[in-house]
């Protein structure tokens, strides 16, 4: 789980860092900070199977998230695409959340 949740804090910081940047802050970057905020704190929470399909499905998500995320940095063009990965992989995370509490 250690590297879901390293994964996360890597998404984050590139997304907070988009979000101090003129030219690339605006909401949609300040929703997905807030999702994945939560989603941390429910993880840190939760004892989850990492040999599970869908703890599988949400780790490579939050790696692929992650890397787009620090690539946008670099590259504010690539920003579209990033948002893109982060919002695939808070799915990915929620399915996983709620196949580990229910009505979550």
């Amino acid at each position: 789980m250690d590297n879901l949740i390293q994964d996360l804090q890597k998404t984050i910081e590139a997304l907070e860092t988009l979000s101090d940047q003129p030219a690339t802050a605006g909401e949609q970057i300040d929703e997905l900070l807030d999702q994945l905020f939560q989603q941390k704190i429910d993880l840190v929470a939760t004892t989850l199977n990492v040999a599970s399909p869908p703890y599988q499905q949400a780790a490579l998500a939050m790696k692929q998230a992650a890397g787009q995320a620090a690539r946008a940095v670099k590259e504010p063009a690539q920003l579209a695409e990033a948002t893109g990965a982060v919002a695939e992989a808070i799915t990915k995370l929620a399915k996983l959340l709620d196949s580990v509490i229910p009505g979550h």
